[in-house]
């Protein structure tokens, strides 16, 4: 973990962002996990919580299985931080992983989503400036103990027919939290995600912007197969395509929430002020560089160049190697074929033969 920089003094609490929403499929550990690179390519030190019983947030820095010890046990008080927190490959960014044992406790937290800053006392000598909370799909125990400790809440929403009530309900439980709980907490923004260009999906983004007004943020992490193609390869998509689309979407709606955050003026005017955009960037670069021998070749997203010309499209001679070449596409086709005629075949002798079964009963 970090150490700070006057052992000396008391350590100022890191701020720490809940990325929370009670419906499911939002997006919402891709935004954490691509959150927590980009305040790190900012400049900042961050600690990745991991209290989604899934662990995908784990998973997608490589940390599978899932370890012995992490989130809970620290939470729980049975282990310290600095035994538990891991390195990543990225210099300034540490993950407190998730556990089998998170799934099968959770209820063992529901004190602590009652008590305000346990979690945060937890985790108040690691020396970060920021921690990411990557919350579960639903107001458990675990949830609760995030918001109850959390400086604000980065609410993702996928503009869908279902996100508005489900983003309504995640709003509301935010309200009570900080009436009952949690009086510091505040709304780090509501963030659009997988948007896209069909007229429900801008419907349902000009309803949501019209009742929240400036509490979502300015960027929207559209659409794109980069992000599943990212996050089989254990990658952050902004370091798998840092000048993707995706990639400079959530480096902007990171730089949209650092901006709304620090004009609240509350717990974060002890951070330093963020590196310009453009140096974030380079240093998204800079690590997908690093990490280009580590990504298997169809990974590296390559400069574009234009489609072949019918001229070159011709396949190169064969060399006589042992690598044959990949088949063509009239070749994969017809296997399909083939496969799928087999398969209607087994279907209808089935068919047949249960239709003389009861012909003879």
């Amino acid at each position: 973990m970090a150490e700070t920089e006057t052992p000396n003094s008391p350590a100022p609490p890191p701020a720490m962002v809940a990325v929370f929403n009670q419906k499911g499929g939002v997006g919402k550990t891709t935004t954490a996990c691509n959150l927590a690179i980009c305040l790190t390519a900012f400049g900042y030190r961050v600690l990745l919580v991991d209290l989604d019983t899934q662990g995908n947030a784990s998973a997608s820095f490589g940390v599978a299985p899932l370890p012995a010890e992490g989130a809970f046990e620290v939470i729980a008080g049975r282990v310290d931080i600095a035994d538990v927190a891991l390195d990543t490959v990225y210099e300034g960014l540490w993950l407190l992983p998730a556990t089998q044992s998170l799934r099968d406790n959770d209820h063992l937290l529901a004190p602590s989503g009652r008590r305000r800053g346990l979690l945060e006392a937890r985790l108040v000598e690691t020396g970060v400036d920021i921690v990411v909370v990557d919350c579960p799909p639903s107001l458990s125990a675990a949830s609760a103990t995030a918001l109850a400790s959390a400086t604000a809440v980065l609410m993702p929403v996928r503009p869908d027919p279902f996100a508005h009530d489900g983003l309504v309900n995640t709003w509301y439980e935010v309200r009570r939290v900080r009436e009952t709980v949690n009086y510091q907490l505040d709304v780090a923004g509501i963030l659009l995600t997988m948007s896209g260009s069909d007229p429900t999906s801008e419907d349902v983004a000009r309803v949501i912007r019209a009742e929240f007004g400036d509490h979502v943020l300015g960027a929207e992490i559209p659409a794109d197969p980069a992000v599943a193609e990212a996050a089989q390869l254990g990658l952050p998509v902004t370091v798998f395509e840092p000048d993707g689309k995706v990639g400079l979407a959530h480096l902007d709606a990171t730089r949209k929430m650092l901006d709304l955050l620090i004009r609240q003026n509350r717990h974060w005017a002890h951070l330093p002020p963020p590196a310009e955009g453009e140096g974030a960037l380079d240093q998204l670069r800079n690590w997908r560089t690093i990490l280009h021998a580590e990504i298997p070749r169809r990974a590296v997203a390559p400069a574009w160049v234009p489609p072949p010309t019918a001229r070159t499209s011709a396949p190169p001679p064969s060399t006589g190697g042992e690598t044959a070449a990949p088949p063509s596409k009239r070749a994969s086709w017809n296997r399909i074929l083939i496969v799928t005629a087999v398969f209607a075949a087994g279907m209808a002798v089935e068919a047949l033969a249960d239709l003389l079964g009861r012909m003879l009963r």
